[in-house]
């Protein structure tokens, strides 16, 4: 191992990348959310991932979720076999645990998560940051295992874009994706407007001719703006607007309304976010401050629920309304010498609402949560080319904890050389109790009325995070890479469990409290590599390997019997990216996805001996080991000038090329919905045309 190291050592100088050279690997890419002002990725002090249009085009991602496979320590599933909800788990831990924000503003509540993966189009998005691990010491609770931050597009240039992306799912089922990019900039540069638009129509589909769907029914619009207004030289104006319609269905008998279906879950979405910046910026380029206000307000309406044959309609209608306002103000001041380096200040407060209404035809109740959190944050980052030392820390006062809760940050970066990069960090957060989250989106499928409600002595969950990283970037001859390993270790003290208080079988109405565990333990490593050989050809692979167990006897899963793994948590996964350019015309690429076996529950449907009729609140619970998955998917395009600017491009592929995909799916109306796992599409043919001006 000695004569290993030595060896690399010895070669670094005639490995170096020169500052001219061209930038494959993207090291030179400028990131926010490591820091909350602008830098480069190579002297960020914590790694940020980076997906760019050019990468979501690669993997032909119509929405934030299809692109988030694509990302080291990061994988996507669906959770529920009838509504299609997507989460993202980063380093082991599920999407409860992770920030995901809008222009670096955290307005995404617990209603807007459950299908933000699906409702986010590409068509909105110029770029997506992710910074894994805690990150609460920048964004506050939730960001225990990091935050995903989409950057939406900003006008830069005079031009526009139509495209199309037509899917055809499994040889079943047909989904149309349309979407348009638009912008104009001002000669002198003070004022520009993008704007954007999508809109998807997709077919249901189902694999085992059941007569239910495992891939539901979905139509959705998006249609936004964003620009900029140079209010003096030294000040600038952003403002950001989107509206998503989304219409979600899954179950059965989709010719007739959803109370007249054997099983249907959905809902309608109409949701509007706005974002307003005001940026000053003096001459002297030392200080910078700017004030911000954002907001989101999401109106659902839902309907989860059974009818029986003698049944003339279902009742299981819902009706939500969620506001989230975020506003406040940072300021920054960089040093030329601070004690003993060069140094950024910076400095901000904010304050974060949310006013969710919830209720439901079948329950008398309303359930309503009104939340406030009050922020401040202070941090200080002394660096040069070689070091990078950030200190910092944060206080949140939330409505549903007591005492205000500091979450302090420490980084470090050191660069003993132009192309190698060490890291290390530590980050303190915390995850505050609530009533509504992910656990309610399913709450009255099957006709079983579910309620939560938090123990009278709930703690806050509390997290501990731990990471380290070397990062080695080499240039041999026309060979560029980049290779990154990091390990990283979780701690989560009191994590949340949900313990059955009541359940009546007969009525189906099921009562749940939200209680503290002893905690729970995420440790891992990921390795990610960039390579170039040529100019034509660009590969990227990600990996990781990980463990996800709960601390002590575990989380009960049955009357009595405790598991200490965490479901849902394969130990590897991993991903690839290749692009092959041979003329400027012409491309290939070719990606995949691996996900190693994991534990899954299955709530097996009772089934009456004289009838045959499967009831699903009387069955039981089994542990499943799910087997290993390997999606790879193809695609070829090719690119038709005309004139100077103007370029069409057409592309033809094939998702899951293997048709990788669960092959023990539930049926029958009395199906466990949440077991499935596995890719999120069967094998599918691709085929998109896009038009730029």
């Amino acid at each position: 191992m000695k004569k290993i190291i030595f060896t690399i050592i010895s070669l670094l100088p005639l490995m170096a990348v020169a500052q001219s050279h061209r930038d494959t690997v993207r090291l030179r890419q400028v990131v926010v959310t490591a820091t909350q002002h602008a830098v480069t990725r190579s002297e960020a002090p914590s790694t940020v991932g980076v997906i760019d249009g050019s990468q979501m085009e690669a993997v032909s991602a119509v929405n934030l979720g299809q692109a988030l496979n694509f990302s080291t320590g990061l994988r996507v599933e669906n959770t529920c076999q009838n509504c299609g909800a997507n989460e993202v788990r980063i380093n082991g831990l599920g999407q409860a645990y992770s920030q995901i924000l809008i222009d670096s503003r955290p307005v995404n509540s617990a209603l807007a998560g459950i299908y933000l993966l699906d409702q986010l189009p590409t068509a909105l998005i110029d770029r997506i940051e992710v910074l894994r691990g805690g990150g609460s010491a920048l964004y506050g609770s939730n960001a225990i295992a990091g935050v995903v931050n989409v950057i939406t597009h900003e006008p830069r240039s005079n031009g526009a874009s139509v495209g199309n992306t037509t899917q055809f799912i499994g040889g079943k089922a047909w989904d149309f994706s349309n979407s348009f990019n638009a912008s104009v900039v001002s000669d002198d540069r003070r004022a520009g407007l993008a704007v954007f638009g999508h809109n998807r129509s997709r077919q249901p589909y189902d694999r085992n001719g059941d007569g239910y769907s495992e891939v539901g029914r979905l139509k959705a619009r998006m249609v936004g703006f964003r620009g900029y207004l140079r209010t003096s030289d030294f000040s600038k104006l952003n403002l950001e607007y989107h509206n998503i319609h989304d219409f979600r269905r899954g179950g059965d008998r989709f010719d007739l309304p959803s109370p007249m279906a054997h099983i249907s879950e959905g809902g309608e979405h109409d949701i509007h976010s706005a974002s307003l910046k005001w940026d000053w910026l003096p001459a002297s380029g030392l200080r910078h401050a700017s004030l911000f206000a954002s907001m989101q307000h999401v109106d659902r309406q839902s309907y989860y629920g059974e009818r029986e044959d003698d049944e003339p309609f279902g009742t299981a209608y819902g009706y939500t309304q969620d506001l989230t306002l975020n506003y406040g103000a940072l300021y920054s001041r960089h040093f030329d010498t601070l004690w003993f380096l060069p140094a950024e200040f910076t400095a901000g407060i904010e304050h974060t609402l949310d006013r969710l209404q919830d209720h439901t035809l079948d329950s008398p109740d309303t359930l309503r949560q009104h939340i406030g959190i009050a922020s401040a944050y202070l941090q200080n980052e002394w660096k040069d080319s070689r070091w990078s030392i950030l200190v910092g820390a944060r206080m949140d006062k939330h409505t549903m904890i007591g005492a205000p809760v500091v979450s302090p940050r420490l980084n470090l970066r050191y660069a003993p050389t132009d192309h190698l990069t060490l890291r290390a960090g530590y980050a303190s957060g915390f995850r505050a109790p609530q009533v509504y989250d992910e656990d309610l989106h399913v709450g009255a499928v099957n006709g079983e009325l579910y309620k939560i409600t938090n123990a009278p002595d709930l703690r806050m969950e509390r997290s501990h995070s731990l990471t380290g990283s070397a990062d080695l970037c080499f240039h041999l001859g026309s060979l560029e890479a980049d290779l990154l390993v990091e390990g990283f270790y979780t701690r989560i003290n009191d994590a949340f469990v949900n313990e059955l208080l009541f359940d009546d079988t007969v009525s189906g109405y099921m009562h749940y409290e939200r209680r503290n565990a002893d905690g729970a333990e995420v440790m891992g490593v990921n390795v990610e590599m960039t390579l170039s050989p040529v100019e034509t050809m660009r590969l990227q692979l990600g990996g990781t390997w990980q463990r996800s167990m709960y601390v002590g006897p575990g989380k009960e899963w049955c009357e009595g019997q405790y598991e200490r793994r965490m479901e849902r948590t394969p130990d590897l996964y991993a991903y690839l990216t290749g692009t092959y350019t041979p003329t400027k015309r012409l491309s290939f690429t070719a990606t995949g996805t691996f996900t190693g076996p994991m534990l899954v529950y299955h709530h097996e449907a009772a089934e009456e001996a004289s009838s045959g009729a499967k009831h699903g609140g009387e069955g039981h619970i089994h542990k499943e080991t799910t087997p290993s998955f390997l999606d790879l998917s193809l695609k070829a395009a090719y690119s038709i000038p005309f004139g100077e600017r103007t370029e069409l491009e057409l592309s033809l592929g094939v998702q899951n090329l293997f048709d990788s995909y669960q092959r023990d799916l539930d049926s029958g109306p009395e199906r466990d919905a949440a077991y499935i796992y596995g890719p999120t599409l069967p094998r599918t043919l691709l085929f998109s045309a896009k038009l730029a001006i």
